[in-house]
């Protein structure tokens, strides 16, 4: 089955982005979590990606993660 998001689900394919284009999937979930008027279970959800992400790019990237303890 295909990803109808468009957002990558699997290490795999967040190997397979290049680093803008994964810095923008993060911007846009900072947006998604931070400046967007959602309920409290999209906002834990998109905040739960956000930080997957970010430890996906330190690792593959060795861009440093920041530290977010809570939403």
């Amino acid at each position: 089955m295909r990803n109808r998001s468009g957002f990558p689900q699997t290490e795999e394919q967040v190997a397979a982005l290049s680093l803008s284009e994964l810095n923008d999937f993060i911007r846009y979930l900072e947006f998604l979590t931070y400046e967007v008027k959602r309920s409290s279970s999209l906002k834990k959800q998109s905040f739960k990606s956000l930080i997957w992400l970010e430890n996906c790019r330190e690792t593959l990237h060795g861009v440093p993660a920041p530290d977010r303890k809570r939403l």
